[in-house]
């Protein structure tokens, strides 16, 4: 990929993707990719550059919701034929291919897309730094890309339309912004050209029309300036009926008798400019005719006091700004802000109509809608809008119907802002809506309002740290409380940095000047309390969030209930689904997502969401509802961690190897399911529910449902071993340890012990993987479990092995392997047997070494599992290297290496690249081990295993030494230094030293 510095322009030549328009590629005149389903799929990775698009979304978008069932094979197909293009027409895109579907990389410089939001962000610093003139050459660069609606060939797809919507939205702020600018440095001749392009889209805006007609009479091109206003006014009749405004009509009057159009300007204010000729006795006739000009009515200004200490939202605050303020008068601008109780919506809608006043001279008007109360009837508003309006009450209509219209015609040809606050549905304020003219509406409501028509939506979530912390400093007062501090920390932590509860212990630090942050941070520490001291006053986080829960039926409240005690972090609809049927919990999620009780966190690779409550409102949660209620929920939680255990044990079941380990349950599943995990599905399901579990037992654990938390934790160890998830695997074992010890299930804590002594192995961490080790052994001894006993001897041997102690390590390996044959684990006695040959290894006895790994081998492949074949290969390759056959020693590590990134085992198959480089070096083929010592040495940092990073390091190290690179050579023997060092290993970081001090004799050695 190129490189681009924004500053110096597009380089046109080096772009070789543009969809900012037809679909093109590079600056061909005929078209190299002709057919209509790859061309739609190039459309869409485009659309999402550098980004792994799903292959659903990719179904969606080439067969628009009704994919055939062979729409992956199809997919793949079109995959293979568009990388056969691009390279035929010297356009290489690397389309990478994985789990979660496909992706093309392209630079910044290679699509047009990309270049163009480019230069929007740099012309928009430029502009923010006054560097107007530069600001204006840079984004007229990027006005230049744009070459038509984007991707208009195409069939358009639902799937785009996001994209494509975010794509155009950027488009009519550039033209905006672009044409200010060419105002400001008076080229009236290019804002002209803005103006005309925009009108293309908007021709009914009058406004665009009179600014072109200004901008052409200021360019000295009168009878053109003139020829636009007249095709303004045969517009707007033809189309709209309508006459000209006063402002478009003064400026064709301008441009017919020659006066100065004030340019620039932009925006003419309303005047009644009297005739020089007008008769004095005139104007008193008329004013007899019309009293009520005499005293001329005020505009309403209705917005409640905006708050002194108003924080954060500063983007938000921005974006409604320009959503609100936009001239768009073929469709009034409508903005909902939602979001769930105290995210703080109100006072972000009550800030922005204070900022926005001068842009709507014709009134501000605030009406609370009581949505979460007893909803305000439609017909009442509509009447108290007209009144603020100053339409004599004599004259509103009383059908409502003739009302709303009333109000539409009022706001035509008005400037005025309606603010609707705590709306409860979109059908309460649909006729409150103005049909055309540059009036504007905000709305604020606890449901989404997704079928409010024309409405653009701005949902709101908690403050970021730093808007939380700036909130409680000023809302507290100065040098009340320290947001650095510890104390301030743990207050914004319970609050889950919500505005309304941060707003209330500010202001509770601020009345109470004996109240210490440290004392408050104590009282909110106990979650059974934290509502109660949440209020202050009329504030109240648990009021705030009843009345949400009142709007619930009992369907919604039960289910809210229950997340209440399961939603400790996230969670999907499926874990769900034992309390009630699919299509319920799904409905019951919609209604709880619309009222903003639970959010959608994330959407995972298969494209089902995933969803979170906050903190605050989880308490809230477990607190509703009568007795019965609250015992009803503890029941539903039961049955959903019971389904989950089934479904974990199930899935592990299926997973493509031999777990070496314990798992809590011992003998055949009671399973009913018609349709069995297949290993592909197994994999699949743990990974799109993998951040369920860690909540889930979690939730277990509060809860008092002990036996659940830690079965769950080690029902799921296999695949936690599998793909190295290192940190689920400690936070979902540390309180799986505990609850084992608080149910008094002694097996249940050997496992746990064992299981953490397995994680601290493989993160090096060499005390607490001694200490669990011990702990398993003596109580797996107790309970008489031989297989414990054997797989805590191999945990016990590999820890003596790798602190230096090969012999006490070889018994601890017999005496495990002593325990597998006789309880009859073909498996584990693999495992044992293969370890004993690394010592064997060691000490130069191939013989030996041979001998083990034969008969592990053997033992694997009678077992069918081709995991433990491909980890008894990693030693065979050892074994091979060390009898100075490397040729055999490549072979077996390439064997190994497939299978591990068949089944996913990112962990194994690091540590088979690390070796396979190092092999690969061997033999001489340098380019090649660079590629996988490189990889493993990514994938080591990535996981946190530094002992694979260290190995790899090494091996890259002295292959750059041997090459003569020593630049190379000494970063990489470096990296090895310092991260064997990170691990305590000694041994292995002497080894490393002593490489880079060969290297560079006179250099001071890594300390």
């Amino acid at each position: 990929m190129g490189r681009f510095n924004v500053g110096e322009g597009p380089k046109v030549d080096s772009l070789r993707y543009e969809i900012l328009g037809p679909l093109r590629l590079g600056h061909l005149h005929g078209q190299p990719l002709r057919a209509s389903k790859p061309r739609q799929l190039l459309a869409t990775l485009l659309l999402h550059p550098n980004r792994f698009v799903s292959t659903d979304l990719i179904a969606d978008a080439l067969w628009e919701g009704s994919p055939p069932r062979s729409a992956t094979a199809n997919i793949r197909t079109y995959v293979r034929a568009l990388r056969g293009v691009l390279q035929e027409a010297g356009l290489p895109a690397p389309i990478d291919t994985s789990a979660a579907g496909y992706s093309i990389e392209v630079g910044v410089d290679e699509l047009d897309s990309s270049l163009f939001e480019a230069l929007l962000a740099e012309g928009g610093h430029l502009r923010d730094a006054g560097e107007g003139r530069q600001a204006m050459q840079v984004l007229s660069r990027a006005y230049s890309l744009w070459r038509g609606h984007p991707l208009e060939d195409l069939t358009p797809a639902s799937a785009w339309e996001g994209s494509i919507a975010r794509l155009d939205a950027q488009y009519r702020g550039l033209v905006d912004g672009l044409l200010d600018l060419r105002l400001e440095h008076g080229d009236a001749a290019g804002a002209a050209v803005l103006l005309s392009s925009r009108l293309t889209e908007d021709p009914y805006d009058e406004q665009l029309w009179r600014r072109l007609v200004d901008a052409l009479h200021a360019a000295g091109r009168t009878a053109e300036a003139r020829a636009a206003y007249a095709k303004a006014v045969r517009t707007l009749a033809d189309e709209l009926d309508v006459e000209p405004g006063p402002e478009l009509q003064a400026a064709g009057a301008r441009a017919e008798n020659g006066r100065s159009a004030n340019w620039p300007a932009p925006g003419i204010p309303r005047t009644t400019d009297r005739p020089a000729e007008e008769d004095p006795q005139d104007v008193v006739l008329g004013l007899m005719a019309a009293p009520e000009l005499t005293e001329p009515k005020r505009p309403p200004s209705q917005l409640p006091l905006d708050l002194s200490d108003f924080s954060g939202r500063q983007e938000r605050l921005e974006q409604l700004r320009d959503l609100v303020c936009g001239r768009d008068r073929v469709r009034p601008p409508i903005a909902v802000i939602s979001g769930a109780p105290g995210t703080g919506k109100t006072s972000l809608a009550v800030r922005l109509g204070h900022l926005v006043r001068d842009t709507f001279p014709d009134g501000q008007i605030y009406l609370d809608m009581r949505g979460a109360t007893q909803p305000r009837d439609s017909g009442g508003a509509l009447t108290d809008l007209l009144l603020s309006l100053n339409i004599p009450d004599f004259a509103v209509p009383a059908d409502p119907e003739r009302r709303s219209a009333m109000l539409r015609s009022e706001l035509a040809s008005r400037r005025v802002l309606i603010v609707l606050d705590d709306v409860a549905s979109a059908r309460q304020v649909a006729p409150l809506m103005p049909g055309t003219g540059a009036s504007a509406v905000v709305v604020t409501s606890r449901n989404r309002l997704m079928d409010l028509a024309g409405a653009d939506s701005t949902p709101l979530d908690t403050f970021d740290d730093g808007e939380a912390a700036e909130l409680l400093e000023r809302v507290a007062g100065a040098g009340r409380v320290d947001s650095k501090s510890a104390a301030a920390e743990e207050i914004l932590a319970a609050c889950g940095n919500l505005p309304l509860a941060i707003r209330i212990v500010a202001s509770r630090l601020a009345q109470r000047p004996d109240l210490s942050p440290a004392e408050l941070a104590r009282r909110l520490r106990d979650e059974t309390q934290r509502l109660d001291e949440l209020s202050i006053g009329e504030l109240a986080v648990r009021t705030s969030a009843d009345l949400s829960y009142g709007s619930l039926n009992a369907e919604e409240a039960r289910l809210y209930r229950l997340i209440g005690h399961f939603a400790v972090g996230e969670f999907s609809a499926r874990v769900l689904e034992s309390v009630a049927s699919p299509s319920s919990v799904r409905r019951s999620l919609d209604r709880l997502i619309e009222v903003n009780l639970v959010q959608i966190s994330s959407v995972d690779a298969t494209g089902k969401a995933r969803y979170r409550v906050h903190d605050l409102l989880r308490l809230h949660a477990i607190g509703v509802g009568d007795e019965e209620q609250k015992a009803q929920a503890l029941k539903d939680l039961s049955t959903v961690l019971d389904a989950l255990l089934h479904k974990v044990r199930r899935a592990t079941a299926a997973l493509p190897f031999g777990y070496f380990g314990v798992l809590d349950h011992q003998g055949p599943l009671l399973d009913s399911d018609p349709q069995p995990f297949s290993d592909v599905d197994a994999i699949a399901w743990f990974d799109s529910e993998r951040s369920s579990f860690v909540p889930a037992i979690r939730a277990a654990a509060q809860n008092g449902l002990h036996e659940h938390a830690w079965r769950i934790a080690a029902a799921w160890g296999p695949y936690l071993d599998m793909r190295a998830g290192f940190d689920d695997w400690n936070e979902s074992h540390q309180p799986g340890l505990l609850s084992a010890v608080a149910c008094g299930d002694r097996r249940g804590e050997a496992i746990m012990h064992r299981n953490l002594a397995q994680l601290a192995l493989y993160r090096d961490d060499w005390e607490p993987a001694w200490n669990h080790l011990n702990e398993a052994a003596s109580i797996f001894a107790e309970v008489g479990d031989r297989l414990g006993t054997g797989i805590t001897a191999v945990g016990l041997g590999t820890w003596l092995r790798e602190r230096g102690r090969p012999d006490e390590a070889l018994t601890q390996y017999e005496l495990a392997v002593d325990a597998f044959v006789e309880v009859g684990d073909a498996n584990a006695e693999a495992v044992a047997r293969s370890a004993a040959a690394s010592i064997w290894l060691g000490r130069d006895d191939t013989v030996t070494a041979g001998r083990y790994l034969a008969e592990a081998f053997l033992l694997g492949v009678r077992l069918g599992d081709s995991h433990r074949e491909a980890k008894v290969r990693r030693r065979i390759a050892a074994l091979r290297l060390q009898q100075g056959r490397q040729d055999q020693a490549v072979r077996q590590l390439q064997a190994s290496l497939a299978i591990f990134n068949g089944i996913g085992d990112d962990h194994c198959a690091a540590y088979a690249r690390a070796e396979l480089g190092n092999a690969l070096r061997a033999t001489g083929e340098e380019a090649a081990a660079r590629r996988m010592l490189m990889d493993a040495i990514e994938i080591g940092r990535r996981l946190g295993d530094r002992s694979v990073e260290g190995q790899a390091a090494l091996h890259l190290g002295e292959l750059h030494a041997r090459s003569g690179n020593t630049d190379f050579a000494r970063r990489y023997l470096s990296r090895a230094v310092r991260a064997w060092q990170q691990i305590g290993n000694d041994d292995k970081a002497a080894e490393a030293r002593r490489s880079l001090a060969e290297l560079t004799p006179t250099t001071q050695a890594v300390s």
